[in-house]
């Protein structure tokens, strides 16, 4: 009985032994390994297939789980530029930002080339001044010269895109950047030919808009002077049409629409004088993009911060 005993409390240990072994050791799961390769490659696959928003994420994937890879800055890059192409430019300027911030050499090439970027997500924000000051303070940094070559070459045209803009000209600023491009890059971009047509289009014939509005006291003066004939004509019937009324009006002793009629006169009178300066203006402008245009080529943009569009220079050097 006494051997029966320690039979069985041997075997309750031996049992108890296996079963807490058992619970310990869980079943074996199936999983999914990815290596470095692997993952880089579908994230570049997703970007050259175009789908821009799967593909930055991917990056930002391989950069998580493999901050050691030395294709690193390489994916911090491409996501800024996907983030780029799939429309988020303020996100793209923050990634090209960090980029250029944490790198030790100013003139790696994923920094140029984030520098570059980071100007080009700012300017389509619409922000085309804190897109020249990118630039510009890079400019300072950088002692690489094809860089600055094509820093200048930047500026240059969006100064030029600039000066389509109502109100602004700067190709004065345009042809001082090319200048400054070295002499071997000057023949390779052509720049004596861009140099020309700017020099053209600062001296292309304008009109004054003081005389403009001085002729307009003739009404129709200003916009036949401006070469708005179609206007002009119709400002002239317009005008004379109200003053005879209002003449007629007070000649048959009824100063109540004499007045009223002489209050609406005065409004299209002053707008007379007012449109033919703005006319003279608009003459000067259309006329320096008509020999830009001959050279550069602009198409239509939007602001979407300021929500307005514009004329965008597409390319030309």
């Amino acid at each position: 009985m006494k051997r029966l005993l320690i039979t069985l409390t041997v075997l309750a240990f031996i049992l108890g032994l296996s079963s807490s072994y058992a619970h310990a050791i869980p079943n074996e799961q199936p999983g999914l390994y990815i290596t470095a390769d692997m993952q880089f490659e579908y994230a570049q696959a997703l970007f050259e297939q175009k789908d821009f928003t799967a593909a930055q994420v991917e990056f930002k994937r391989f950069i998580h789980f493999f901050p050691q890879d030395p294709r690193h800055d390489r994916a911090d890059y491409s996501a800024g530029v996907a983030l780029f192409h799939s429309g988020q430019f303020y996100e793209a300027a923050k990634r090209f930002d960090t980029i250029i911030r944490q790198s030790k050499d100013i003139d790696t090439p994923w920094v140029q080339q984030s520098c570059l970027m980071q100007s080009q997500a700012f300017e389509s924000l619409g922000n085309t001044g804190y897109a020249q000051v990118v630039l510009q303070n890079y400019l300072k940094l950088t002692r690489d010269t094809d860089i600055k070559n094509r820093i200048y070459l930047e500026l240059a045209r969006m100064h030029i895109q600039n000066t389509v803009n109502p109100g602004k000209n700067e190709l004065d600023s345009a042809r001082k950047n090319l200048m400054l491009i070295s002499p071997e890059k000057q023949r390779e971009y052509k720049i004596a030919k861009q140099l020309e047509v700017i020099d053209n289009a600062i001296n292309a014939p304008t009109k004054h808009p003081v005389l403009a509005g001085i002729m307009a006291i003739i009404p129709g003066g200003g916009m036949l002077y401006c070469e708005r004939y179609k206007d002009a004509f119709i400002s002239f019937c317009v005008n004379t049409g109200l003053i005879w009324a209002a003449y007629t009006a007070f000649d048959h002793d009824n100063p109540a629409l004499g007045g009223a009629i002489t209050f609406v006169e005065t409004g299209f009178y002053s707008g007379n004088i007012y449109g033919s300066i703005t006319a003279a203006h608009k003459y000067n402008k259309a006329a320096q993009i008509k020999i830009l245009n001959k050279t550069f080529d602009f198409e239509p943009g939007f602001d979407p911060i300021n929500k307005s569009f514009f004329l965008k220079l597409t390319h030309g050097f």
